[in-house]
């Protein structure tokens, strides 16, 4: 495959990348407001927590704020950013202090030592407050004082992706931050660096530790002597690592440590390296006095991340196409939040026809999502459609209808399901 290639394909794994952040991120806004699916009970409790939280965040932003962050009122248009960005930094450096799962932002690595000392500062009651900000961050994957207060419009989702047929990179960047959520990393695994280093605090019964001479093939080659040995393990030198696993063989498998492996040294010989991910022939020192070996190291960079991604945001299945899922998505959260945010009275069926009226008066492409001859004349005398047929209305009405249902498992599991997956599910219930 030639670079460019190569670069397109990366492209497409960003793009699919960004796609399913924002569409878990406005699946889980969703799940975290309690007044839009919880019970009344339930409710009541979630409503009154969110409020304190956020009160006591903004206490802890005017108590640490920096001078430019303290020029700032919570009115001001600006705020919630600060508010975000602070609660990260935070949230951040409290989940380096309690897990071990190799997690590091490189913007917030940078300023760590700050935010920690704002952490020890603090009183226990306080701690006790980030610590619930960090439990249901890590609960969602986002930050979630922006999950709160960032409740999108879908109508905005419809005008963008349908009407005016966005792509996904011509939107504003939505969410501002990610985060692991509980249960993406792999159990059994706790990671430090020599840059970054964790306590260990999970028990284990074999370490690996690498370092930037090692090989994947040769690590994986003791790791396979060693795997079914009961005996506690140590696989490489100690002493020499810059970066080590620790790891309950009970709880994962040998795959599993080795593409957890695989990802850790690839990201972080990018960085140490001062790579870019998408770094072009030319770029590479080496490229005056060996070009086609700096060709070949550049495709095989970017072919390693392109590995990566697929392997880290589970980019390996069969999905729609982005530009199918923004338009199907967008249909299915706004027949959503038609019944659970507007509250409308109005029959899904009705609001669907409407909104099948709308798009074939503003752009009758789009529907071709659902229908691919939805355009076409169904006749030479090209006096008709196939979309204009009661038949064609009812697939589309019946397709609308299962983005709907989509929607409803993907909001009450904050979850980015695909139509498979709610179609296994349904099997296995």
């Amino acid at each position: 495959m030639s670079y460019r290639d190569l670069q397109n394909t990366l492209d497409e794994g960003f793009a699919e990348q960004r796609h399913r952040d924002l569409w878990l991120f406005l699946y889980s806004s969703r799940h975290a407001i309690p007044e839009l699916w919880q019970s009344p009970s339930a409710r009541d409790l979630g409503t009154q927590e969110r409020e304190e939280l956020l009160n006591e965040a903004d206490l802890l932003l005017g108590r640490f704020s920096s001078p430019a962050q303290a020029q700032l009122s919570s009115s001001d248009e600006k705020y919630p950013a600060e508010l975000d960005k602070f609660c990260f930094g935070l949230i951040y450096s409290f989940h380096k202090r309690l897990l071990a799962d190799g997690f590091i932002d490189i913007r917030f690595e940078t300023q760590r030592a700050d935010y920690d000392n704002v952490i020890n500062k603090l009183t226990s009651d306080e701690i006790a407050v980030v610590s619930r900000l960090h439990e249901l961050t890590n609960k969602y994957g986002f930050i979630i004082t922006e999950l709160w207060n960032s409740l999108i419009d879908s109508s905005k989702l419809i005008d963008a992706f349908i009407i005016r047929n966005l792509e996904i990179h011509d939107i504003n960047q939505i969410p501002s931050f990610t985060f692991p959520k509980k249960g993406s990393h792999p159990q059994g695994i706790q990671i430090s660096t020599k840059e970054y280093q964790t306590e260990i605090n999970e028990p284990w019964d074999l370490a690996v530790f690498v370092n930037k001479k090692d090989t994947l093939s040769n690590v994986k080659k003791e790791l396979i002597k060693s795997w079914k040995d009961p005996r506690n393990q140590f696989v490489g030198d100690q002493n020499q690592q810059k970066i080590a696993f620790y790891v309950d063989r009970g709880k994962c498998s040998l795959r599993s440590l080795v593409d957890t492996i695989r990802l850790q040294i690839d990201h972080l010989n990018n960085y140490n390296n001062g790579l870019s991910l998408i770094a072009k022939p030319e770029d590479l020192g080496g490229f005056k006095k060996n070009r086609a070996k700096a060709e070949k190291e550049a495709k095989r960079n970017l072919s390693s991340t392109i590995d990566r991604l697929r392997l880290t945001e589970g980019l390996l299945s069969k999905r729609w196409t982005v530009k199918k899922s923004n338009i199907r998505r967008s249909i299915g959260l706004y027949l959503w939040d038609q019944k659970n945010i507007i509250e409308t009275s109005r029959s899904r069926k009705n609001i669907i026809i409407d909104l099948i009226d709308e798009i074939k008066h503003e752009r009758p492409e789009a529907l071709e999502f659902y229908l691919k001859n939805f355009n076409k004349y169904d006749s030479p005398e090209q006096t008709k459609k196939f979309g204009d047929s009661v038949g064609a209305l009812e697939t589309v009405t019946r397709e609308m209808e299962a983005d709907f249902e989509l929607t409803d498992n993907c909001i009450r599991n904050f979850e980015f399901l695909t139509p498979q997956d709610v179609k296994s599910r349904r099997r296995k219930s």
